[in-house]
């Protein structure tokens, strides 16, 4: 065994012989190292969900508006099927127009949010449906009255889920039209919201935008100035680059500035961004508790040189050299850092997966952060092991020697 083995074995021989207190040595760092592994974890964890939930939300979305200021063109539905047709990777436009009113099925009647759009609409939400199907494009260019309604607007209206085929009578603005029902879909957590205003309850209804503005008499042809582009997030970049001059080129509006993109992923990165600050925050309190550890070494490896100064000043007075016996102590305080680095480490991943699973957070380990853990705990050892090692290597021989 070479020299630095002879550092190791000897480090090793004086952390067996008093292991009670290398546990408690260890123990400050153990719960440190298992604190920050545990909320990075959670934080990891944390975000992945957050990010798949808002994933489930629908698709990505582009909004493009023009500028009233600099123009007064409004988005026709040929305006916007020319758009729609000159993008590629997309899942399709939609305009979204609303009317507020009351729908009635039977003796039922409820306030309504009766949402027009075209058939991309359906990649808003995240659509599920349960019966029946979403309206299509064929829909829309006829302006037919048909309806998609919520599974709450369902059992509200008609008692029951599968509606398929029934009437509802929708009226807003004064006027009244009847939508036949073409679809049931899956509740959204605004749904869910709706029907619990108590006697303001509001059951949600979709529609082609074409059938709610010619039921209403809603002039869309010279009020659409705002439309969504529906799209897969990994392309978001390249139909970004592509939507404004192809909506300038169909509304005719070159070099007038008129047309305004925003695009709706900016949303996720927003929440990652207060999600990373948070964690971050929560890191560096459960980090103080590493520096506590870091302190609880240097204590306990000073306390070990005051006992052990007769021993050191036998060695040097055989020979042993002021480096010898600094590496010797580093190396204690690295092995016991190192280990109790470990013991954290298994602790941490423990502890995080049982909050994940409990919380419903996705356990994501970064083998990365885990070895850069290990090395942060070495690192400790040997910074905090400096003083009391530099300490026992600067002991005079004889004066060790004198020592009881």
């Amino acid at each position: 065994m070479g020299t630095f083995g002879e550092y190791i074995k000897s480090a090793l021989a004086s952390i067996g012989s008093n292991k009670g207190r290398s546990f408690l040595t260890m123990l400050g760092i153990i719960i440190g190292i298992s604190s920050v592994l545990t909320v990075l974890i959670i934080g990891d964890g944390m975000k992945a969900t957050i990010n798949s939930e808002i994933d489930s939300i629908g698709a990505t979305s582009v909004s493009v508006s023009l500028d009233v200021t600099k123009t007064d063109k409004t988005f026709t539905y040929e305006n916007l099927l020319a758009i729609q047709g000159a993008l590629s990777d997309i899942y399709g436009v939609s305009p979204n127009i609303s009317a507020f009113g009351t729908a009635v099925a039977g003796r039922n009647s409820f306030s309504v949010m009766l949402t027009g759009g075209m058939e991309a609409s359906k990649e808003s939400s995240g659509i599920k449906m349960l019966h029946g199907r979403y309206y299509n494009q064929g829909d829309v260019d006829d302006a037919k009255n048909v309806v998609v309604i919520s599974q709450t607007a369902a059992n509200n209206l008609f008692g029951y889920e599968d509606v398929i085929g029934q009437t509802v009578s929708i009226t807003a603005f004064d006027l009244t039209a009847d939508f036949a029902v073409i679809g049931i879909r899956e509740d959204t957590s605004m749904d869910i919201a709706y029907s619990s205003w108590g006697e303001d309850a509001m059951v949600a209804m979709d529609a082609p935008y074409t059938a709610v503005a010619n039921s209403f008499d809603m002039n869309i042809d010279n009020s659409v100035t705002t439309f969504n582009i529906y799209l897969d997030g990994d392309y978001k970049n390249k139909v970004l680059s592509q939507a404004r001059p192809v909506v300038e080129n169909v509304m005719e509006l070159r070099g007038e500035n008129a047309v305004k993109l925003s695009s709706g992923s900016g949303f996720d990165q927003t929440t990652n961004s207060i999600l990373n600050i948070v964690t971050s925050v929560v890191a560096i309190i459960a980090a103080i508790s590493l520096l506590v550890g870091g302190i609880g070494v240097m204590n306990i490896m000073t306390v070990s040189v005051t006992e052990r100064t007769r021993e050191i000043g036998i060695r040097k007075s055989l020979g042993a050299t002021t480096s010898s016996i600094l590496v010797q102590f580093l190396a204690e305080a690295a092995i016991l850092t190192f280990t109790g680095g470990i013991i954290g480490i298994a602790f941490g991943l423990s502890i995080a997966a049982l909050i994940c699973k409990i919380v419903g957070f996705s356990f994501m380990v970064n083998p990365l952060l885990v070895a850069i853990v290990v090395m942060i705990s070495t690192a400790i050892g040997l910074f905090f092991g400096i003083y009391p090692a530099k300490r026992a290597a600067d002991l005079d021989p004889i004066e060790a020697l004198r020592t009881e």
